[in-house]
């Protein structure tokens, strides 16, 4: 009996087959690096140039971002259309959740660091990989779960 062993994929072909795999998660990744883009962007202009306080600065661009965020998850990666209105709310409180993530993270590096306008910044941006998951845990198994038919 002579058997052939299949060839081993090419490290491009395993690549591609991960990113279909985890298509779901690779779109998450890039509508959140938008939105965290949109988020970070106007902080930083708030925070740095409207000198608005971090509070406020933090309050702004994160539900900009939010918005943002549900409305192309819902359309292009998650494709849910039915129970928006409840599916926005879900969306909002994983938000505020991760909103309370964040802003508990710019505290806690104000707190370490002397320069209070750097630490708000950094702690910003620390915040993010940290939200990041929490929020994709929650909005992928309960925000934007298929319902039944």
């Amino acid at each position: 009996m002579n058997t052939v062993e299949p060839q081993s994929l090419s490290l491009v072909e395993k690549v591609q087959q991960l990113l279909h795999t985890h298509q779901q998660l690779v779109k998450y990744v890039l509508i959140g690096g938008t939105a965290s883009l949109i988020d970070l962007m106007l902080f930083f202009v708030l925070y740095n140039f409207v000198h608005t306080s971090e509070l406020v600065a933090h309050s702004v661009s994160v539900p900009t971002a939010v918005v943002f965020s549900f409305l192309v998850n819902a359309r292009h990666n998650f494709k849910t259309v039915d129970h928006s209105a409840l599916r926005f709310l879900s969306f909002c409180i994983v938000c505020a959740i991760g909103f309370s993530i964040g802003y508990c993270v710019i505290l806690a590096t104000q707190s370490v660091l002397e320069s209070q306008a750097l630490a708000a910044n950094v702690g910003k941006i620390l915040s993010f990989p940290i939200v990041f998951v929490v929020q994709f845990i929650l909005n992928s198994r309960i925000t934007f779960r298929k319902t039944a038919a």
